[in-house]
């Protein structure tokens, strides 16, 4: 065995030392035309956590025709790339918001 491969097998003894390495999810700043910010992160690509005035929610991925749609904890949070997004309160049994909601923008 090469020396450099004796240094990996012995590194690979710490349980955690080969464990593949997932990135940090980072936050996204959104600013909504009701005058409200809302952080999301975007840990993995079935969900979204928001923290909507100062409350943290856990949203699903949701069927969308375009864009990232995310529901859960009586929200709808609508993606459009990074920059745009819509945010809808969910009434109790809605899996599509039909109550107004308001525009975010990144920033």
């Amino acid at each position: 065995m090469s020396p450099s491969r004796l240094l990996l097998a012995l590194a690979c003894l710490s349980p955690t030392a080969c464990q593949p390495v997932r990135p940090r999810a980072e936050a996204v700043l959104y600013r909504c035309t009701d005058g409200r910010t809302v952080q999301a992160t975007y840990g993995d690509s079935d969900h979204a956590r928001l923290l909507i005035d100062g409350r943290p929610y856990r949203l699903t991925v949701a069927i969308s025709a375009s864009g990232a749609r995310y529901l859960g904890e009586g929200w709808q949070w609508w993606t459009k790339g990074m920059h745009d997004a819509w945010l809808a309160p969910l009434r109790p049994g809605e899996t599509v918001a039909s109550a107004p909601g308001v525009a975010c923008q990144a920033w």
